[in-house]
């Protein structure tokens, strides 16, 4: 269960620390950017459709409080892990998590840094993002700055995210990015525009009795595909309103299913 934490007289004082899978812990605030199911969707499906060499390494863009850097890095098992987030409150949260990482997992860092402006001077294998589903005009702006920032689309949307991960990809890597299933024609603008190629999509139900997925993960490449993408779906949850035997099994990939601390529920 989540539990208060022994923070820093800065630190708000809603903050969590809840395990993530075995070991491996996060921090995350309870009226903030709390992890969920597109988290778990993300680093499922690049988990699933990658391979990783000993040598490879792998970029999270925008990583918010570190779940989807940590559960991809969990089962990938990659060479180095890096973490890229602008929002301050974020980074002080997933920093923390890193410093407390288990012996034995993959070395990772967070840096605080707006990715449009990264330059790394590397490429790697994988590439992961989980960019704001909403601009800025779309509705009521949240007080909290970083519910704000991890919802709407203040430095940029899914075409910025294409962009820099199109500029850290090698030319065989994989960039997994996920989106509101509604936003597919923009989301696949956004990866032309940037000369990302489909390879497969993830669509999502959030139950399986109510018409069409509501959030997708694509697989993106630099190299042309050699046949059609791949398209498959899963559903969250039946029509009992418990999760389906597919998402239980994408979760017990990751590690999640034991730790039974990560919730279900859509940021």
């Amino acid at each position: 269960m989540p539990h208060p934490v022994d923070a820093p007289a800065d630190w708000p004082a809603d903050v969590t620390h809840d395990r993530l899978i075995g070991d491996v812990f996060i921090y995350q605030r309870r009226g903030g950017h709390r992890t969920g199911t597109d988290d778990v969707l993300t680093a499922y499906w690049a988990t699933q459709r990658t391979t990783l060499a000993p040598h490879d390494a792998y970029l999270d863009l925008g990583c918010g409080v570190g779940s989807v850097l940590l559960m991809t890095a969990h089962r990938a098992r990659p060479a180095e892990c890096v973490g890229v987030e602008a929002q301050a409150e974020s980074v002080a949260l997933a920093s923390r998590a890193v410093r407390e990482l288990p012996p034995g997992f993959a070395p990772t860092r967070v840096i605080h840094s707006d990715f449009r402006e990264l330059a790394l001077g590397r490429r790697f294998a994988l590439v992961t993002g989980s960019p704001p589903y909403f601009p800025t005009n779309a509705g009521v702006l949240p007080q909290d700055p970083q519910r704000l920032a991890c919802r709407f689309e203040l430095r940029g949307g899914v075409e910025a995210y294409c962009e820099t991960a199109a500029a850290h990809l090698l030319p065989h890597g994989r960039f997994f990015l996920v989106h509101q299933t509604a936003c597919d024609a923009r989301v696949l603008t956004a990866a032309r525009g940037a000369g990302l190629h489909l390879h497969s999509v993830l669509d999502a139900r959030m139950r399986e009795d109510r018409d069409g997925a509501f959030l997708s993960v694509y697989e993106l490449g630099r190299d042309v595909p050699p046949s059609a993408a791949v398209r498959e779906e899963l559903s969250i949850r039946g029509r009992d309103g418990e999760f389906t035997p597919r998402y239980r099994e994408a979760r017990r990939a990751l590690g999640v299913e034991a730790s039974g601390s990560l919730v279900a529920t859509l940021v």
